[in-house]
């Protein structure tokens, strides 16, 4: 008798519990997909079956338009998938800012990466979820490639220069044509060509796309009892492969204003797109021209003053400002770096553990690109004392782990040619850069550095400005 009344509670139990969801789904059918009814059956069969809830997974169906490359995917995803999960499958990249916008107008951000797509669906559209969820996702910091930073500097150094500036009666130009080996010098007298004259000591160069980019400088007014200094926000560019067209008069190609005039600043180009202008005499901030759009625009502040400071970017997402140098030659023994994949971007003092018996001594040296996720900061110049420090530097692999730093030997035995104005050893294929010194000698020489080992070689080319 207890056996049968028992077999009867439990059959009733069921029944209730077939009823509930079969409630559910009549009080739901004008709200739900034919799909979405395929799951709630699989539900109550489940359910009968007495398998725990936490094994049921929701699924939706979506279809996501990847306006930065416009590109189109659509998949079916459980709605417990992280939001991260979901779209790394989309070449998220690491710390960066971005939305979704969906059919109805309705927008997320970064701030939901962490969250369930069911807990997201659920805020943006309630009750009413369509059978197919659209949505628009809108990436919103630099447009930087993915791919190995070596591969894209290398698409952007067939030929590369540096200029001489400061000969106060000839501007010369050196380039490097990686294809055939070879180094030609160019020469142009400034009283034929007036608008060198902005062309100097305390200009800022760097290469980009086959070009030698120029920013700001200074002009000393002697005429002042004072010797003020006047700066220019000039900013221009020269087609290295056209400097054969005229051996006389050089073409130079006029850009966009800086925003602030600048000396002893720095500038760098970062794939595929842009030039950071950094820093300079008394001026914390930076602008970055956007070749795309031919503007220039104010990026960010640094947090301290640094002139000629050594830039790099790192891992595709971090522009780094190495020390540089303060008033009457005291250096600047911090580093920064900046998160080029936020919208927003904000400079970081870059904490490195402290150890005993090392001191950075920084001066004028050059960056490379090395091997496992570490870089070269090469030679330099201490003060004027003919004095030159190698350092390798690690990245450190996540946000907790620490960068590193600790001294290395580049061979670089030429102290008198290891000042760099552009301060990049540029790649030139594999495991090979290059970078021609600012002191160029007798003869011209370029220093190529097997990034592979680190280890420096000095190419003597015979020809003299």
């Amino acid at each position: 008798m207890g056996a049968v009344c028992s077999e009867d509670r439990k059959h009733k139990k069921r029944t209730d519990e077939e009823q509930k969801i079969g409630d559910t789904q009549i009080e739901n059918k004008d709200l739900v997909s034919g799909e979405q009814i395929k799951i709630i059956d699989e539900k109550k069969d489940i359910l009968l079956k007495n398998v725990p809830k936490t094994f049921i997974k929701t699924q939706y169906k979506f279809k996501l338009n990847d306006l930065d490359k416009n590109k189109i995917y659509e998949e079916n995803i459980d709605g417990d998938t992280k939001l991260f999960e979901l779209l790394k499958h989309f070449d998220l990249r690491e710390n960066c800012d971005f939305f979704l916008e969906f059919e109805n107008n309705i927008k997320i951000g970064t701030e939901k990466i962490s969250e369930t797509f069911e807990n997201i669906i659920a805020e943006v559209f309630n009750k009413n979820i369509p059978e197919i969820i659209e949505m628009k996702y809108t990436y919103r910091g630099l447009n930087i490639p993915e791919n190995s930073i070596m591969d894209s500097y290398i698409e952007s150094s067939k030929i590369i220069g540096t200029a001489i500036l400061d000969n106060q009666d000839l501007f010369s130009i050196i380039t490097y044509e990686r294809d055939q080996d070879k180094i030609t010098p160019y020469s142009y007298k400034r009283k034929d060509n007036e608008e060198l004259i902005k062309f100097n000591l305390f200009t800022a160069f760097c290469n980009a796309k086959g070009n030698l980019y120029f920013s700001g400088g200074e002009n000393e007014q002697t005429y002042d009892p004072d010797k003020t200094f006047t700066k220019y926000n000039d900013f221009f560019y020269i087609d290295l492969s056209k400097l054969n067209e005229n051996k006389d008069k050089i073409i130079i190609n006029e850009l966009p204003n800086l925003i602030e005039s600048r000396t002893w600043h720095s500038m760098i180009y970062v794939p595929y797109d842009y030039i950071f202008i950094v820093g300079g005499s008394n001026t914390k901030s930076v602008e970055i021209y956007n070749m795309k759009t031919n503007t220039i625009t104010k990026d960010s502040e640094l947090n301290e003053f640094r002139s000629e400071c050594t830039l790099c970017l790192v891992n595709n997402i971090y522009l780094y400002a190495f020390c540089g140098f303060l008033i009457h030659q005291e250096f600047n023994l911090t580093i920064e770096k900046c998160n080029l994949l936020k919208e927003e971007r904000k400079w970081e003092y870059v904490n490195l553990p402290e150890k005993k018996d090392f001191n950075l001594k920084p001066s004028f040296f050059g960056v490379s690109y090395f091997k496992n996720d570490e870089i070269l900061l090469i030679g330099g110049n201490d003060n004027g004392d003919n004095i030159h420090f190698d350092y390798l530097y690690k990245i450190g692999k996540n946000e907790e782990e620490k960068d590193d730093i600790e001294e290395f030997n580049c061979n670089l035995n030429e102290v008198n040619s290891s000042i760099f104005r552009d301060k990049l050893f540029m790649p030139i294929g594999n495991n090979k850069s290059v970078n021609i010194p600012l002191i160029i000698g007798e003869d011209i020489k370029v220093f190529i550095l097997d990034t592979e080992n680190g280890k420096i070689s000095t190419q003597s080319y015979g020809e003299t400005l």
